[in-house]
């Protein structure tokens, strides 16, 4: 029995070793390419860097009584910013869809990054954000659950384009 255990952690170490060193050998290419290759860019600035190593992308929901209760529908309402510095895009574009995939309602955000819209109440396929540069999906969610009033804040993620 004795022997079979000595041989068990001898499987083990050395099948911890080689799997650390193929990591180690993957991530040390990795570097390697980033030095050598202009595949990954290169920030420009600190204000660059910065976006690249903070971007984030996020929702919450939390149902209120803002609006007067409605027996088939919610109020929908929210603000949208960008998660990485907190501005408010410009041009955004609020989509919802149910659960076909088919465009439910459609609308611009305003200028300070607000929407509020009336949906009935249901399970609906996403909510998506659209704006110059930034975006975010929400998936498959039933809005009107708890109360009449739901707040949506989305917070983008940067979309990088390289040329």
């Amino acid at each position: 029995m004795k022997v079979v255990i000595n041989k068990l952690k001898i499987v083990v170490i050395s099948s911890l070793f080689i799997f650390g060193s193929c990591a180690s050998k993957q991530q040390h290419e990795l570097n390697k390419m980033k030095k050598e290759s202009s595949y990954f860019p290169t920030p420009k600035n600190k204000n660059q860097e910065e976006l690249y190593k903070n971007n984030c992308s996020a929702y919450t929901f939390n149902y209120t009584n803002k609006f007067p209760e409605e027996k088939d529908s919610v109020t929908v309402y929210g603000k949208v910013t960008v998660c990485s510095t907190g501005k408010i895009p410009e041009y955004s574009t609020l989509y919802i869809y149910n659960q076909d995939k088919i465009l439910v309602k459609k609308m611009t955000v305003d200028k300070s990054g607000k929407y509020q819209i009336k949906l009935k109440k249901g399970l609906y396929g996403s909510i998506e954000v659209e704006s110059e540069g930034a975006n975010i999906f929400v998936p498959e969610s039933y809005l009107g659950l708890n109360g009449s009033s739901l707040n949506i804040d989305l917070k983008l993620l940067r979309v990088y384009v390289l040329y």
